[in-house]
């Protein structure tokens, strides 16, 4: 009978096992570098925005740079674990093992404390994505920061108490009996960003919806797979997928949307119409849209007597009640100036004055507030538009025009009857 060499099988056994790490890492690197590049094309792209220095642009660049970190962080925490680095090349075995375990702990410490710092983050880019207000954001960070306070704590205590982790005396990483605690914390912003944007989804453009929220979609299973199948190579990847379709969400705001009162801009509504007037199945069906210009009165005296800042706040209260209150099968954008068309697939006349007295009833609610110097009025006109009859849109806005022009003289009328004056009005001028 033939005596197998033990220490044979066992090198064998070693070797492959080393093969299999190799391959594995080899993997690793080209998925974390994939990313990288992905990032870097982001961030270079990023400089070209004229308007970074806003606070959401601020908090975008943060997560961009977290996920750069998060590319080489992962690559190292995963390529170390069992490495002898630095115990094959110094001379003190000892003095060698001890640096390899304190870079794993360190990169494993980092891995977890830059998703907890990521989570944190995106809560507060949705929060200002809803409000547009970093006295806002200033107050959320402070109620939202305890999971982070607490994770971040664990994580900073570990080397000593090895809660979370450890580093065994092979170089490995193994759970400790409170990692759920940075798991727990990360998914808490995970949790608390999806339920904050749907419960507060009136504030928010329509278009916008979806991308926050499925953006953590991607994250979340890599928090899950992560903390079910340690050492997976997936955090890195999920967060750059997160972050590439914000940023082209984010371009689609900046090409479409109105900045100050969160509408569509008028380049949005030209191509809409547009598109709609040289459709052929619309022009075959002979659709037809209802148009309405919404005119804020005494605009100009908000201007004149409170400035240019209170006027710009004035067409952003416009943006955010036509926002809440148009619904799903209606939008609205900002023609220019104090003037917005509101276009809606209602035909009759009685849904068309309902829609038109329901702002009203906003604009007097938000008047009745006490919170702004100013008050909100508005002249409506509206006509409608069949597809095919006309060659451009020039008629249609017109017809709205006019018509907004004589409820205006209209409503003018009857104040000078009645005596009112709104508040900017009654503001002596400064000039």
């Amino acid at each position: 009978m033939e005596i197998i060499d033990i220490s044979i099988v066992e090198r064998i056994a070693e070797a492959a096992v080393a093969d299999k790490f190799a391959w594995y890492d080899m993997e690793n690197i080209v998925v974390n570098c994939s990313a990288l590049l992905l990032l870097i094309f982001l961030r270079i792209q990023h400089k070209s925005i004229k308007n970074s220095f806003l606070l959401d642009q601020k908090l975008f660049v943060a997560m961009l740079d977290l996920a750069m970190v998060m590319c080489f962080v992962e690559s190292g925490a995963n390529s170390w674990n069992y490495r002898a680095l630095f115990t094959s090349l110094l001379p003190n075995e000892a003095m060698g093992l001890f640096i390899d375990r304190s870079v794993n702990m360190c990169l494993n410490i980092l891995y977890f404390g830059v998703n907890i710092i990521f989570g944190y983050i995106w809560c507060l880019y949705a929060v200002y994505k809803m409000y547009g207000s970093p006295r806002r954001v200033k107050r959320y960070a402070k109620i939202i920061c305890a999971p982070a306070i607490i994770g971040l704590a664990a994580l900073l205590v570990n080397p000593i108490t090895d809660w979370v982790f450890s580093i065994n005396e092979n170089n490995k990483y193994v759970r400790g009996d409170l990692l759920l605690i940075p798991t727990l914390a990360i998914m808490s912003y995970l949790v608390f960003g999806v339920v904050y944007i749907n419960s507060n989804r009136r504030r928010l453009n329509k278009y916008m919806i979806l991308p926050m929220t499925v953006i953590m979609t991607p994250i979340f299973i890599g928090a899950v797979v992560s903390f079910l199948v340690p050492g997976t190579a997936i955090i890195a990847m999920v967060l750059t997928i997160s972050l590439v379709g914000l940023y082209a969400s984010t371009q689609s705001e900046y090409a479409y949307i109105d900045r100050l009162s969160g509408v569509y801009n008028r380049r949005y509504l030209d191509d809409y119409l547009t598109s709609l007037n040289e459709n052929k199945k619309h022009k075959e069906k002979g659709t037809t849209i209802t148009g309405i210009m919404v005119d804020m009165d005494k605009f100009k005296q908000i201007n004149d007597n409170f400035g240019h800042h209170m006027g710009d706040d004035a067409i952003s209260q416009v943006g955010k009640i036509l926002r809440e209150n148009l619904g799903k099968m209606n939008f609205a954008a900002r023609y220019g100036g104090d003037e917005f068309i509101i276009i809606t697939p209602m035909l009759d006349s009685d849904s068309i004055e309902a829609l038109m007295q329901k702002l009203t009833d906003a604009a007097n609610a938000n008047n009745n507030s006490g919170e702004y110097p100013y008050e909100l009025s508005f002249s409506y006109g509206y006509a409608q538009f069949t597809v095919g009859k006309e060659k451009d849109s020039d008629g249609f806005m017109k017809r709205m025009d006019d018509n907004m022009y004589q409820y205006k003289v209209a409503k003018k009328a009857r104040w000078a009857a009645e005596g009112k004056k709104t508040k900017q009005e009654v503001v002596p001028s400064a000039e």
